[in-house]
């Protein structure tokens, strides 16, 4: 988990206060609405189990994540279900009435930025794997997409319902999606969950583009293990290994193996698979002339035709034509 230091001035001295960086997981409608009069107006099972697991999960036993969340999210919690279980409950709020019975699993901070400064220090430094921020409005508006939010686990719910609390939209200028799930249907329901990392180098004007899988892959160490691997590179190179390890070697001294396949989901984003730096605006200047069929793309210097088969498409749609 990346930490993020703050410098505050008082007086003559200046104080460097350590504070834990978080992500966000939240579900939130077309409008980017969380509820409605403290409660959710969906029932969605499979993403209950999503928000359980990626607030618990933890790469090391010996270790909890914690969650942040406002004084109305605390209290529109069930029962049955509050503090959360297998994690540390951290609940902002500013009133000295707010009635937490004593329990170790749950902290009572009045700022974000005090309960970070206070994750950052021991015991919860060493016992604290990974720190979500759950809700409500008035927190994420103001933290979503802060500085110190590394990433954002969204459930987009594609559904517009009357709610009164609101999250911001994901600014696409400060994350770039990770992930992005096929649609499920669930009580009528149509969702699909996404994950959006926080940008580590500003766009280039040349169009190049990093492979996730590259040399800079472990900054993204700190995602959930499960939401991590869930990347299309990663299900690529897994292919790959799949191939190597138990493909059947052909006539030509080539591993092959029948039957696998890779699906993606283009709504957010278009899979680059590789392994290396590569040419992104070269990459979609080839795939548009492959789409539009176009039979004199040699004019801006493609070698991507130079082969028999692709002459012969040419050829057949040059005929159609």
């Amino acid at each position: 988990m990346a930490t993020g230091e703050a410098m505050c001035i008082n007086g003559q001295s200046t104080v460097s206060v350590t504070r834990r960086s978080y992500q966000v997981v939240i579900a939130a409608t077309r409008d980017m609405g969380l509820g409605m009069d403290m409660k959710l107006p969906w029932d969605l099972p499979t993403d209950s189990q999503f928000f359980h697991d990626v607030t618990t999960r933890t790469t090391d036993p010996t270790k909890r994540n914690a969650t942040i969340m406002g004084r109305k999210s605390w209290e529109s919690t069930p029962l049955e279900i509050r503090p959360l279980p297998g994690r540390l409950n951290i609940v902002l709020t500013k009133s000295s009435c707010l009635d937490i019975a004593t329990d170790e699993n749950v902290l009572v901070c009045s700022s974000m930025e005090l309960a970070l400064e206070l994750l950052a220090t021991a015991p919860y430094s060493l016992s604290i794997e990974k720190v979500f921020v759950i809700g409500g409005g008035e927190l994420l508006r103001n933290y979503m997409n802060a500085p110190s939010c590394d990433a954002i686990h969204l459930t987009e719910i594609d559904i517009s319902v009357p709610c009164d609390a609101f999250a911001p939209r994901v600014d696409t200028s400060l994350y770039h999606p990770w992930y992005s799930s096929f649609p499920i249907v669930e009580n009528g329901i149509r969702y699909s969950f996404n994950t959006y990392v926080r940008r580590k180098d500003t766009v280039v004007g040349s169009g190049e583009k990093k492979s996730a899988a590259g040399s800079d892959f472990k900054e993204y160490f700190f995602l959930p293990k499960m939401v991590f691997e869930r990347h299309d590179e990663f299900g690529y190179l897994n292919l790959i290994q799949n191939i190597i390890s138990s493909g059947d070697m052909n006539d030509n001294n080539t591993l092959t193996k029948f039957g696998c396949q890779m699906r993606f989901n283009l709504r957010k984003t278009f899979p680059l698979l590789t392994t290396k730096k590569v040419l992104w605006l070269g990459v979609v200047e080839e795939l548009l002339q492959l789409i539009s069929g176009s039979i004199n793309p040699m004019e801006k210097g493609s070698n991507i035709w130079d082969s028999d088969e692709a002459n012969e498409y040419l050829n057949r749609q040059a005929e159609s034509v």
